[in-house]
């Protein structure tokens, strides 16, 4: 019994072996199309959805085993049985486009046994955004011009994505307002919509980034010049922030070569200067500032690139490190600021943009007070 029953569990093993095998060396992969272009579509509409058709020209059963898409705005779904030699399955992409006006391009990777590394789809289109605009406030103004807020952050974007931003606004005044706004660099597009407001009329700024335009990685910043005109031409000037960490697409790498790409450690996410000296304080300051140290080490296998260290608060100043860090090295950065620059409490962010996949941006908070 116990030798029927070992010759019964080797079979068992062998003919998975067989049928493994047989699948990795006879399934091939083939979609019906590479790129679909949904055209325009309303943001008002909700949801996009296409079906890509997926068809196994080879000889041995095709299994998709994962689908990973640039964005989370692009949802995959897929068939997760096996499909047989001459069957077709399916890989269904929705696309949201609610928050994104604009034109969109995302990639879609399929991973199977049915061809080495991933086959990569694409979807593109533009959403017109939506002409009903939800409640908000308006506590920021320029001039009589009442705004929901004065700064557009894109967290992060790819070199192949082009994300949209906008900005509410309202006319709380019983005259007409005339909004005009300046130059950008040249991977922005700014609109507003209507240029003149009514009394009582809200419109939007909208703001696009191409990240195909933009030709380096790390942060970005801007400031958009407004000028508000009212009926009586008086002018009052103001601007818009803008800042965009622009990384690498790690979306192609395979499990090995995300294994061998560099890690950026930190010393450590919080920089505390504590209480800041005064005037005729004991404590030396050097030329006016005080400073602290933080260290990035590369843990990794590969050289670790750093595109950038900033802080958009102007009352810190970063200096030192490298921009390359080979494995096992370690750079310093200073940072420093004047405590007759600081009047109340202090709360910024140090952005760190590197090409670690794991953790392209890193932030570390620095505090001070009075």
């Amino acid at each position: 019994m116990i030798f029927n029953l070992q010759r019964f569990l080797l079979l068992c093993f062998g003919l998975v072996l067989f049928t493994t095998a047989g699948a990795q060396n006879g399934a091939q992969l083939k979609v019906d199309e590479i790129t679909y272009n949904f055209g325009n579509i309303n943001e008002a509409d909700g949801p996009a959805t296409h079906t890509f058709t997926v068809s196994n020209t080879g000889t041995g059963p095709l299994v998709i085993t994962r689908v990973t898409a640039s964005c989370g705005c692009a949802k995959p779904d897929w068939t997760k049985e096996p499909i047989a030699p001459g069957a077709t399955g399916e890989l269904t992409v929705t696309f949201d486009p609610k928050g994104r006006p604009g034109p969109f391009h995302k990639t879609v990777s399929i991973y199977s046994n049915g061809n080495k590394g991933s086959y990569t789809l694409a979807i593109k289109g533009n959403v017109k955004p939506k002409s009903l605009q939800p409640v908000f406030t308006y506590p920021y103004s320029i001039g009589e011009l009442k705004l929901h807020s004065k700064t557009i952050l894109y967290s992060t974007i790819r070199p192949e994505e082009t994300l949209g931003e906008r900005i509410n606004l309202l006319n709380d005044t019983q005259q007409a307002l005339t909004v005009h706004l300046g130059k950008l660099p040249h991977y922005f597009t700014a609109e507003v919509k209507p240029a003149t407001l009514q009394p009582g009329e809200t419109g939007e700024i909208t703001i696009l980034l191409d990240g195909k335009a933009v030709k380096r990685k790390g942060r970005i910043t801007a400031e958009l010049p407004v000028t508000v005109v009212s009926n009586d031409q008086k002018e009052v000037n103001g601007q818009i922030k803008i800042a965009a960490n622009i990384i690498d697409n790690f979306n192609k790498l395979s499990a090995s070569e995300k294994a061998q790409a560099p890690v950026a450690q930190l010393s450590g996410t919080l920089l505390e200067f504590g209480q800041l000296p005064t005037k005729g304080s004991i404590i030396p300051l050097i030329g006016g500032k005080t400073s602290i140290s933080f260290d990035i080490t590369n843990t990794g296998k590969s050289p670790l690139l750093i595109y950038s260290v900033t802080c958009d608060d102007d009352r810190l100043d970063i200096s030192g490190g490298r921009r390359e860090l080979k494995p096992g090295t370690t750079a310093t950065f200073k940072v420093s600021v004047r405590p007759k620059d600081v009047k109340t409490r202090m709360e910024s962010l140090i952005n760190v943009v590197c090409n670690d996949p794991n953790g392209p941006v890193r932030l570390i908070k620095v505090t001070a007070y009075k």
